[in-house]
This record gives C-alpha cells, sequence and structure tokens, in this order.
C-alpha cells in the first residue's frame, strides 16, 4: 500500500513518524528515508534509538533549494538518487517480508528537481503488497496522488509563521 500525507499543515512528519514507531512496535522492519533536511531534526534522534528503525539522510545538505549554487543542487541529485537505489535494493531484499519504507519530504525532492519523480514511481511501482510506502510533502503530482491508496491532504488553517514566529527546536523541528 501506499500512503500520501501532503499539504501545506503541520503534521506529515508527524504523521509518518507516528506509523513508523507502530510498525516497530509490532517488530516490522521501517526504513525512514528523509529528504530535504539535514537529519539534524529532533524525531531523527529518537527514531535512530528505536530497534528495527533504519534512518537515512543525504551526508551534506544546503538549506532552501532556492539559496543553492548548481553545483550543490547536483550533488544533492546524486544523493538522492542514490538513496533511491538503496530503497531499491532493500526490496528487492524483502520479498516476502512486511516492511514499511517512510520517503518523508520526497515530494519536495521531486518538485525541486533533486529527484526524478519517474524513478520514484517506477520504485513504487515495483512494491510488493507486503511493502507499505509513506511519501509525504507539498504539491504532489497527479501521477503519486494516483498511485497512492491512502491520501491525506493535511491543511494549514492558521500557523504561527504567518505572524513572524520562528521554529521552536522540539516543536517545529
Amino acid at each position: 500500500m501506499i500512503e500520501l500525507y501532503y499539504g501545506d499543515g503541520k503534521g506529515k512528519t508527524t504523521a509518518s513518524v507516528g506509523l513508523a514507531i507502530r510498525a516497530a512496535g509490532h517488530k516490522i522492519p521501517v526504513y525512514f528515508y528523509q529528504f530535504m533536511k539535514d537529519g539534524s531534526s529532533g524525531e531523527i534522534e529518537v527514531l535512530k534509538t528505536i530497534p528495527g528503525i533504519h534512518v537515512k539522510y543525504p551526508p551534506v545538505f544546503y538549506g532552501f533549494v532556492r539559496n543553492m549554487t548548481k553545483e550543490q543542487k547536483e550533488e544533492m541529485k546524486s544523493h538522492y538518487m542514490s538513496m533511491l537505489k538503496s530503497i531499491k535494493q532493500i526490496m528487492a531484499e524483502h520479498p516476502k517480508e512486511f516492511i514499511v519504507i517512510v520517503l518523508d519530504e520526497v515530494i519536495h525532492a521531486c518538485n525541486y528537481e533533486l529527484l526524478l519523480e519517474s524513478e520514484l514511481c517506477e520504485i513504487i511501482k515495483q512494491g510488493s503488497p507486503n511493502i507499505e510506502i509513506i511519501l509525504t510533502g507539498r504539491n504532489p503530482s497527479q501521477a503519486l496522488l494516483e498511485l497512492a491508496d491512502y491520501v491525506s491532504n493535511i491543511q494549514k488553517v492558521k500557523h504561527p509563521f504567518d505572524i513572524g514566529k520562528i521554529a521552536r527546536e522540539g516543536i517545529e523541528f
């Protein structure tokens, strides 16, 4: 099954983290991949301590895409494509075992062309019924929406950012 959490509201990553913890609590292996982040958000440190959850994020991150040089974007793209290859390998290694794969902010990576959506869709289509894949991010394409079995649109109604409040450690990151 494919689950997609998208929208401009707070809670997409939080939902995927909750699902990862639930699966691990049932001894289901979880592979939590984070795109468009540097691995410093609070949930990553906790996820690393939970048996059965495997965390992966790129070794470098340059911040907002609009501030990246062409070379930095190419480097990020290379890391992200490597992460996709790793996911493909994990799926091949667990053809009969039930596993969960979380691709946090992968939609954003596709939207900024740091990841080829066609490659992502190909991997999703190759998944077996034993593999639960969770995608998060903003503005998914029609192709991703159609591939998904679950779709949750998390919409912002009100947010402190709107009045200039900065992100708080432990709450927003």
